[in-house]
């Protein structure tokens, strides 16, 4: 069976943070590919503009182009609703089959709040999560709410150790905004592809 990492999530822009969260992923959770999913319409992000999903996707296109075990997908830019985990790994796994077994990859904070999502019961009892765990950060709620998902939903979960880079996309835009370097932020080719379209130049 395949084992397929899914990472969502707005990426504006996409930057080493991600990429370096989607390859530990891989690694230590022995992934066969990692898919990334950037959203047109985040339910928790209902009220805050993004760059165009087009702009998204290319930034994403040029930062996995290095990686032949990373990929990018428009399921979520191309759907006109909400873009729901539940939905978007529902339609995936019926697209892959049974030969393959989904893993969404996500962050700490993400997970501990995982049971307040839309459908969380379906996805915890359906679907297999990377976790990616910061050193003395939240540990011991972490492992807690990790034991509670195993025991009442069966859901699996894979732990790895996350390197802690403090990258953020809204320190990214601030800084284009007030003419800083955002160089070894990320690629090379995501900083030109911003330059050259003129993005995050203003405040939304």
């Amino acid at each position: 069976m395949k084992k397929i990492g899914i990472i969502g999530g707005t990426f504006d822009p996409v930057h080493y943070g991600h990429l370096i969260l989607a390859e530990q992923a891989r690694v230590e959770a022995a992934l066969d590919r990692v898919v990334f999913m950037p959203a047109m319409v985040q339910p928790f992000k209902l009220h805050t503009k993004s760059a165009e999903g087009d702009h998204r996707y290319a930034m994403l296109l040029e930062a996995v182009s290095g990686n032949p075990y990373f990929s990018v997908s428009r399921k979520e830019l191309d759907s006109p609703d909400i873009s729901y985990t539940i939905h978007t790994l529902k339609s995936l796994k019926e697209e892959m089959g049974e030969d393959a077994e989904l893993y969404f990859i996500i962050g700490t904070d993400a997970f501990l709040s995982l049971e307040k999502w839309y459908s969380a019961e379906e996805l915890l009892r359906n679907f297999s999560f990377v976790i990616g765990m910061r050193p003395g950060y939240k540990e011991q709620e972490l492992k807690e709410m990790i034991d509670h998902v195993r025991e009442i939903y069966g859901t699996r979960v894979a732990e790895i150790n996350n390197s802690e880079v403090e990258i953020s996309s809204s320190d990214i835009k601030e800084r284009i905004r007030t003419g800083k370097s955002i160089k070894y932020l990320l690629p090379d080719g995501v900083e030109s592809y911003i330059r050259n379209n003129g993005l995050y130049t203003v405040l939304d």
